[in-house]
């Protein structure tokens, strides 16, 4: 697809380079990097308040690294906007809200922030940011794979910003349609948009978006070969954005210049370059970029076949996200080490390296990264001829793919199904409009039942979605539930089997090394020190074995249970503990028992670890059919996060659906923490 503007004569003369150039893969990473930060330069053209545009140009940098500060600034620009005639300040705020959550890939926040900023700019009458938001939002879409008829929704936007001269969201469409051209490997039609919208740019001053259009047209030139005539673009897009001192696209434009200086084995004019990156990105706090540059060195470096190299970028990149706690950047950047360890048949520095993203990955839940991580374990235990676990592995992988897939499709005929029963009930409402005019002769009560039918038509199709939604979401919450139960009850037997080995295994090993000890010392005095450190270590081996597995529920009972827990609590700790248990509880059946003990644990753990309280209380009672477990303390009590997404609050709910129950939280209490789970069980 090409916009059509202004003629450009350049364009036979950059098709005649592409038509000898192969596709490159190895500077993907960078332009998209680049062409999405790029996305977040946004230069409003509402006119503030010196104070309000002191607070947007910080909320315009805060949104590129500093979420605490965004969203402080955020909140005050909004507060004094609110009570200001300049409300439409608000809309782009919530704009930036949404570039910072898509700039750290959390798209649902980042949709749903850009949708907040539409619906503002709507409010406002802000154009301006209504089309801006509105471009973005399709954009997401196409990247998840929601839409498939992006271009030509651009292309109808665009024939609107052509009537209300926004020449500034006509760039930013621009350069997203050489995106997606990009990503389809179809370079001439996006240099064909580049040019485009080097035009536009260069003919309505828009001095940001000629430097962007200049970067882009190098980057398409180097990967396809043409470094030296991508060093043009770059130097003269260099030059732009140092003119209008836009210090960030200098910074990405020399990235992309030592990129191509190190393929092409300049190295010292790389090096040069490469240190005024990165004292910008350290000078500017940006650990994202700053790891960004390092990784892309890295596979330049690979690419130069230097492995050695690319392995130090690397690391150095991993540095500054650990740094940096960056999670979901770091899990890729330990599997990018991962995969060029194992060309290198460095397999055991490759595991190592897997073991470091797996853990990350049990924090970050990705699952494009889990399916990337089963895929390098694949080629690893390849390469070490473990081949019965390469199976497992790919098997994995493939299953994981699957999965996402699945999703992905699932999601896709969700939309369209959405947008057919639209479409379905405009044609019918349309025929009807055509019917009521060729029939307005007719009579009244002709015309109430044809009205009639139409509703009742709609009526029954909203029944059925209804319906379908609602049996497919019953579904859904019943494998969750079953899913949750089969964990712990898995997490139980596991408990049971560690519990078992510490008890009968090492709990009697240690007994017996301590009747040796005994006997070595026959006729001597044995070391009182030795003989209470060995008594003090059985003891420990015990406790743990009771803490892991109760196994003493069946044996002493739950009350008594909960009474040797709350003596340990005391003995340990400052807290004051008392409870409160009908005897009745004794007649549950153990699994029963086993649960409420597992809460009982879980909720004086958080007290223990997190509250601060001086006290607690248990109770269980029993009324008619109804069992009540009562837990206070005196402490902090939970964060609103805390009581619906913390593990803890977690775990307690479904071990309370185990045992059909239900669990409430006692808002009225000023102080601490009151959790009441009511359970019905017959005795």
């Amino acid at each position: 697809m090409t916009i059509e503007m202004k003629p450009v004569t350049a364009v036979e003369q950059y098709f005649n380079i592409f038509e000898t150039s192969s596709s490159r893969n190895i500077l993907k990473k960078t332009v998209l990097i680049s062409a999405f930060l790029f996305f977040f330069c946004l230069t409003s053209r509402a006119q503030y308040s010196p104070e309000l545009n002191r607070l947007m140009a910080d909320v315009k940098e805060a949104s590129y690294y500093d979420s605490i500060q965004l969203f402080t600034v955020g909140k005050k620009t909004i507060d004094i906007a609110t009570k200001t005639d300049r409300k439409d300040a608000i809309a782009e705020v919530y704009l930036y809200y949404g570039n910072y959550f898509y700039y750290i890939h959390n798209i649902d926040k980042a949709k749903k922030y850009l949708t907040l900023s539409l619906n503002e700019g709507k409010k406002t009458g802000n154009k301006h940011i209504e089309d801006l938001a509105n471009i973005r939002l399709i954009f997401m879409d196409y990247e998840q794979g929601y839409r498939d008829d992006t271009e030509q929704e651009f292309r109808t936007i665009y024939e609107q910003l052509k009537k209300t001269k926004d020449y500034d969201n006509t760039a930013e469409l621009i350069n997203l349609l050489g995106i997606i051209n990009e990503e389809k490997n179809q370079f001439k039609e996006a240099a064909h948009l580049y040019l485009d919208g080097l035009a536009l740019s260069d003919q309505h001053s828009l001095k940001h978006y000629s430097g962007v259009f200049r970067n882009n047209l190098g980057l398409i030139k180097v990967y396809t070969n043409q470094n030296e005539d991508a060093l043009i673009d770059f130097e003269k897009g260099l030059e732009i954005a140092k003119k209008e001192n836009d210090q960030r696209l200098v910074n990405h434009i020399q990235i992309n210049m030592c990129l191509v200086y190190i393929t092409s084995n300049r190295e010292n004019k790389a090096r040069e370059l490469f240190n005024e990156v990165l004292e910008y990105s350290r000078k500017n706090n940006h650990p994202r970029e700053l790891s960004s540059v390092f990784i892309n060195l890295g596979t330049a470096y690979l690419s130069s076949n230097k492995p050695d190299v690319a392995i130090a970028y690397l690391d150095s990149a991993i540095n500054v996200l650990k740094l940096h706690n960056m999670a979901f950047e770091l899990t890729k950047a330990y599997q990018e080490k991962a995969d060029i360890l194992v060309r290198m048949n460095r397999t055991r520095e490759a595991r190592e390296n897997l073991e470091e993203s797996r853990k990350l990955l049990e924090k970050t839940g990705i699952l494009e990264d889990k399916s990337a991580y089963y895929l390098i374990l694949y080629r690893v235990d390849y390469a070490e001829k473990k081949y019965k676990a390469a199976v497992d592995d790919y098997l994995n992988h493939r299953k994981v793919r699957d999965s996402i897939d699945q999703t992905l499709n699932g999601k896709i005929i969700q939309e369209l199904q959405l947008r057919y029963n639209v479409q379905k009930k405009e044609i019918e409402l349309e025929k009807e409009r055509t019917r009521s005019i060729q029939l307005e002769k007719s009579t009244q009560a002709e015309r109430f039942l044809k009205w009639l039918a139409v509703t009742i038509a709609a009526v029954i199709l909203v029944l059925l979605v209804s319906i379908t939604w609602l049996r497919y979401s019953k579904k859904l919450r019943e494998k969750q539930e079953q899913f949750s139960r089969q964990l712990i009850q898995n997490v139980e037997e596991e408990r049971s089997r560690i519990s078992q080995d510490l008890h009968d295994d090492i709990g009697q090993s240690l007994s017996i090394i301590r009747s040796k000890v005994s006997k070595s010392f026959t006729g001597k005095d044995i070391d009182p020190d030795l003989d209470s450190e060995l008594s003090r270590v059985i003891e420990q081996t015990r406790e743990m074995s009771h803490r892991l597995y109760p196994s003493y529920l069946e044996k002493i009972g739950l009350i008594r249970s909960v009474a040797r827990l709350v003596e340990s609590i005391q003995s340990a700790t400052t807290i004051e503990c008392s409870f409160d248990i009908d005897e009745v509880v004794e007649q549950l059946p153990v699994n029963v028992k086993t649960h409420l003990y597992r809460i009982i644990q879980e909720c004086t753990n958080n007290t223990i670890k997190h509250s601060g309280a001086t006290a607690l209380k248990i109770s269980i009672l029993h009324k008619q059919d109804e069992f009540h477990l009562i837990y206070q303390d005196n402490g902090h009590g939970l964060s609103g996060k805390e009581k619906s997404e913390g593990m803890g609050m977690l775990s307690i709910r479904e071990r309370a659906k185990i045992i059909n129950g239900i669990v409430y939280l006692d808002d009225k209490v000023q102080k601490g923490l009151k959790l009441i789970v009511k359970f019905k069980h017959s005795i």
